[in-house]
């Protein structure tokens, strides 16, 4: 009988160790996160839960310890696609833990990834992730209080409305702002990478990627904010007040961080895709068993023509967006074949890809819900906590304005936007 691992996925791009690791994921998610799962939600805000079951992933399994070079206990892990099938696993399984995972090493794909790899920020940070047996958090400190996704949108604005400054005061950076809605804050984040800038009239030039630990004099986290879903991260406002770090914690430098802040934002859209997989392998376990089981009329549900043509739909989305997910993923890996991943093509293409596929997801779990009727809205079932999760999946990296607007600048050549 098909199950979700029998949507098309490029096999010859998927080494044997990617799907081992799969594997492993896979008996995490059923054994410890699936019978616990909604409980996630009553546990907000002590964040017990969550702890024990991402410290069983990142630090058991050994997830944190993935994008970091093997030569520092790291796995060594440098491939998209290897991220993407994690990411179905453990989506599948919560999207916010998946969130919170994959979280934890994004912020340092500036300094981890070819060719702009900083071997002394890696031998700096990696002991933090790789020599440690407790859950380490890393955290991306992206949005702005003041002036929310203009810090994403660097094309649009190129730094000049980011509000959280830099400046350098001899060997040190002093760095003053307010960010919000950062995953993995809410005082757990270990170590942030803090998007600011150095001169706001300095187009790229002006853009900072800081690495900032969390324990330094001056930082402060808030509370976690309680949301309609995704509680298996934590989210919060971060204060900077005249923080001081070493000059040398600045990932690149005037206008290479820039460069650095598009192949960030690229990764993080085909992730997210990788998520919405995750959350769409769900949702057709869930839909599938209910439909099979659940009889109208005096036939299987799935047995009815109306219903038959929705669960064609369901599958047809799923299936289109896991071929173009890993096809950008592809093309990550290879910048020798599809250019580099900080360029403005890849960007929009990389955008398109998070923009229909978290479009697809809302659709799939809305056409679930209406399937599955007042089961579906109940929290005895599942399908209501796959609902007010997919919908956030869809709003982070600037939401789908955004997105349409990184798509246009470069298919349709804008000059003003």
């Amino acid at each position: 009988m098909p199950t979700y691992e029998n949507f098309s996925r490029p096999l010859e791009w998927i080494s044997e160790a990617d799907l081992q690791f799969a594997q492993a994921i896979r008996k995490w998610a059923d054994t410890e996160v699936l019978p616990v799962v909604k409980q996630i939600d009553d546990d907000w805000a002590s964040r017990a839960l969550p702890h024990r079951l991402l410290k069983s992933l990142c630090v058991d399994l050994g997830f944190q310890k993935g994008l970091w070079p093997q030569e520092y206990g790291g796995l060594g892990v440098s491939s998209c696609v290897t991220f993407v099938v994690c990411c179905e696993e453990i989506a599948r399984a919560d999207a916010g833990l998946a969130t919170a995972a994959v979280c934890i090493g994004w912020p340092f794909l500036p300094i981890l990834l070819e060719p702009h790899k900083n071997q002394r920020l890696i031998e700096k940070f990696a002991p933090m992730f790789c020599d440690t047996d407790r859950l380490t958090f890393g955290c991306a400190a992206i949005t702005d209080g003041r002036s929310g996704a203009d810090v994403e949108n660097i094309d649009g604005t190129h730094g000049k409305y980011i509000a959280t400054t830099a400046k350098l005061d001899g060997d040190e950076w002093v760095i003053n702002g307010h960010k919000l809605w950062c995953t993995n804050s809410g005082g757990e984040a270990d170590l942030f990478c803090v998007f600011c800038t150095t001169d706001r009239d300095g187009g790229d030039e002006g853009v900072a990627l800081i690495y900032v630990p969390a324990d330094t004099p001056g930082v402060t986290q808030g509370k976690p904010y309680r949301k309609a879903g995704m509680s298996g991260d934590s989210n919060s406002d971060i204060w900077f007040e005249n923080v001081r770090v070493p000059k040398e914690n600045r990932a690149q430098g005037p206008g290479k961080d820039a460069e650095c802040t598009h192949e960030f934002i690229s990764w993080g859209n085909i992730i997210t895709g990788g998520l919405a997989l995750g959350s769409m392998n769900r949702i057709y376990e869930l839909v599938k068993d209910w439909c099979s089981t659940r009889v109208v009329g005096g036939k299987i549900l799935k047995e009815h023509s109306i219903t038959a043509g929705v669960l064609g739909e369901i599958a047809t989305a799923i299936e289109v967006c896991k071929s173009d997910v890993y096809l950008k993923a592809r093309m990550l890996d290879r910048p020798d074949i599809y250019g580099p991943g900080t360029s403005r093509s890849m960007l929009a293409k990389t955008r398109a890809t998070k923009l229909f596929t978290t479009d697809q997801l809302t659709r799939v779990v809305n056409l679930a819900m209406d399937l599955m009727g007042s089961h579906g809205y109940s929290h005895e079932g599942e399908i209501e906590k796959v609902w007010r999760d997919s919908k956030i999946e869809s709003l982070w990296l600037g939401g789908r304005s955004l997105a349409l607007l990184d798509i246009s600048r470069y298919y349709f050549d804008l000059e003003t936007l």
